[in-house]
């Protein structure tokens, strides 16, 4: 009995701390790849209504010197590391695990004329030995 008290404490502790993640942008993004951008989104054929479709309304527009519109869009997941659930231990290291996405698209007359898109993996560290 003793045993499967242990077995389950155990297993709601996992899950406790495997759901801490801070999610934040373009949701849509989140579980893209370079290969699913290309397949979507094609030069000098996707309007800009048709990447509004896909992605929503951008986070930012901005006008290029030669006149080009351009829209951002990113994503961003932060996700506890499970030494900031050790007592003590959190006093002097801890942080997250963290992701960002981000897509830019670059229009001529209401055409895609460049795009770029982009993950990376990185972790945010603090305390007293950070």
């Amino acid at each position: 009995m003793k045993r499967l008290v242990l077995c389950v404490l155990g297993l709601g502790m996992l899950i406790g701390f495997s759901g801490c993640a801070v999610k934040s942008g373009n949701t849509k993004l989140e579980n893209l790849n370079r290969q699913d951008v290309v397949k979507v989104i094609t030069k000098g054929s996707t309007t800009e209504n048709g990447v509004r479709e896909l992605f929503g309304e951008p986070q930012s527009t901005d006008f290029m010197a030669d006149g080009r519109k351009k829209w951002k869009y990113s994503f961003i997941k932060k996700s506890e590391k499970g030494v900031n659930y050790v007592p003590i231990v959190n006093w002097f290291t801890r942080g997250t695990n963290d992701e960002v996405k981000s897509l830019i698209v670059i229009f001529k007359n209401d055409l895609v004329d460049d795009y770029m898109f982009s993950s990376s993996k990185g972790e945010t560290n603090s305390g007293a030995f950070n």
